[in-house]
Formats: structure tokens, sequence, C-alpha cells
């Protein structure tokens, strides 16, 4: 059976993943290992964020962190940089250990490449898109629904009516995030985040 990783599990990353992701687990080694270091690829996943292409930033260097395959932090300064210049990345991997969810990453530019964690360290730079952002709040709501056990038939609605309405490129985003947030609302597990609200859920990455 195909392991999917709940929102708890995912959160849980939020406050360990600086002391996992300095553990020996983490060093090339281990992930070029998966069967003796406990990793397993989700591969949905991974193919779904990494089809999404460019669209990741990380959130600032404090609360967030990129970490070399080796296990070590860029340095802050570095993180600034990267942070500062808007560079951009794209997801190659989702890997999963215990309750850990590490997400490889490259940036747009080739210059940097490691991992970090989902939750807390990158975001979809279309959050900040205004066009985009009825969209979003409206998918939210769905999604808190669904965490809550309440009905989303007409929430999914409001959302596909917010989406059919865009144009241009703008459109085929919404459309695909309306597809994919289906898929939450069948499955439930923070997996099925459209590519869209990651780091709007779970939690906002970009609150201060």
């Amino acid at each position: 059976m195909k392991k999917i990783v709940t929102k708890a599990a995912l959160v849980s990353v939020l406050f360990c993943a600086p002391i996992v992701a300095a553990s020996p687990a983490s060093n090339v080694s281990a992930t070029t290992n998966s069967h003796k270091a406990g990793w397993h690829t989700n591969k949905s996943w991974s193919k779904r964020l990494a089809k999404a292409g460019y669209v990741f930033r990380l959130t600032n260097a404090s609360k967030g962190a990129l970490y070399r395959n080796n296990g070590k932090s860029y340095s802050k300064k570095i993180l600034r940089k990267i942070i500062n210049n808007n560079t951009l990345f794209k997801v190659e991997q989702v890997r999963i250990i215990h309750n850990g969810v590490f997400v490889s990453l490259v940036s747009k530019d080739g210059k940097y490449t490691g991992y970090t964690t989902y939750v807390n360290a990158i975001y979809n730079k279309d959050l900040l898109n205004e066009d985009l952002k009825p969209l979003i709040k409206a998918e939210l709501s769905v999604m808190q629904a669904k965490d809550n056990g309440k009905p989303t038939d007409e929430l999914l609605n409001q959302a596909e009516t917010l989406a059919v309405e865009l144009t241009g490129h703008n459109r085929k985003i919404a459309l695909t995030s309306i597809n994919q947030l289906k898929g939450f609302i069948k499955r439930g597990t923070v997996a099925e985040t459209p590519v869209l609200l990651i780091g709007a859920y779970p939690g906002n990455a970009l609150d201060k």
C-alpha cells in the first residue's frame, strides 16, 4: 500500500526539521541508499511538483533553510541573497523518512541545489499574484472545510466559478489548481495540496 503523509506528520516537520536535517540520514550516502536509510520517494507527489517547473521560492533566511546534500545549511548570507534575488527553484523529488518530509530543489540558474522542508521553507510565487488571490482564498476555504468535516460542494463551486472567469496563463494555473483541489477533497492529505497553495497550506509560510 502506498504511504501517504498526513497533515499532522507534515506539521511536525516544522518543529523538528533542523534536527533531522543535520542527522546522518541526511547525507549523500543515505539518500543514495534509500532502503538502508529508511527513505522512500513519493513518486506522484514528486511528479506533480516537478511538473510545475521553476515556481518556488524560499521563505526567509531565519524561518526556512536550504541544506546542501551533505546535510549542512547554506550560510545566512547566501540564503539572504537567494531570497532578496527572488531566486526560483524547481522541485526534483519529495522524499519521506519517518515523519520527516524533504524536498530536493535546484535553482533556475543552476547555482544552488540541495533540499529543504516542504511546510515552512518554500512557497509558490503565484501566491503573490493579485489576480489569483481571490481563487487562492476560495480554495483555502474548501480545504479548511474538508479538514473540519464540513460540506465542500458549494465552496468548490465558488472556487470553480472564479477559476473559469480568469484568462490566459492565470486561467491555466487556476484550472490545474481546481483539478488538484478535487484530489485533496477526495483523499484529504497534505500530499494532495494543490501546487498553487504550497506556502499557504498548512499554515502560511509568508507570515512574518
